[in-house]
């Protein structure tokens, strides 16, 4: 499928539209040093890894499964979110060279740009109104509004009802990790991107799904 026969071209953010640099793991190493401070040296290294492995799920699901409770899960939520909102405010959160200039693009060929991210509103909307996007983007879905996050199909399929897409065949779902892969086949999607300027190899990415590897979003066509 050519790009110029879509209708909908749904992008991750941390590591694919936005640059990733070590911000979100930084803000998992606060969440857990300050949550579970009586544990954090001894599974530092188990915990990171994981964080790793798990990129673009869900952050709730992804503390729940290594703490194995829900209240400390929502606690070190909180302070993950408080820590990149951080990052945020001092202008570490930055677009992909040419991340901005691949949006108008699309919408100037009349398709649209959407978003599927494994943080919560709360933080999309913060690096939306940072970097000026909001005009930009036509539709969004995080895990919460969508019932769950990635590997699940639920954010994609959430954009496809925000902008009446009328096949998933009619989409190009693009991101930098193996849940971002995994949801977009699990879609339907009629290509699954992966971008190498992200958390995973491309030979994880390949593994997970992926129908064609590109350096960044840059290099989209």
């Amino acid at each position: 499928m050519e790009i110029q026969n879509c209708e909908l071209i749904a992008f991750d953010v941390a590591g694919t539209t936005v640059n990733d640099d070590g911000v979100v793991l930084r803000s998992f190493e606060r969440a857990f040093e300050e949550s579970q401070p009586e544990n954090w040296q001894e599974r530092r290294i188990q915990w990171l890894e994981y964080a790793n492995e798990t990129m673009g799920r869900s952050k709730i699901e992804v503390f729940t499964d290594l703490l194995g409770d829900v209240e400390k899960a929502r606690r070190a939520t909180t302070l993950f979110e408080t820590a990149y909102l951080e990052e945020v405010e001092q202008g570490e959160v930055r677009p992909i060279p040419g991340a901005e200039e691949i949006f108008y693009l699309l919408h100037d060929a009349g398709m649209a740009v959407g978003l599927t991210t494994g943080f919560s509103r709360r933080i999309l909307n913060a690096i939306l109104e940072s970097l000026a996007w909001s005009a930009l983007i036509d539709c969004s879905s995080t895990p919460a509004e969508a019932g769950r996050g990635r590997p699940s199909p639920a954010m994609l399929e959430h954009l496809a009802r925000q902008v009446s897409l009328s096949s998933p065949k009619r989409s190009i779902v693009i991101g930098d990790t193996q849940a971002d892969m995994e949801a977009g086949v699990a879609f339907g999607a009629g290509q699954v991107i992966g971008v190498k300027s992200g958390a995973h190899r491309e030979a994880k990415l390949i593994a997970a799904g992926a129908t064609r590897i590109i350096n960044s979003v840059a290099d989209l066509n």
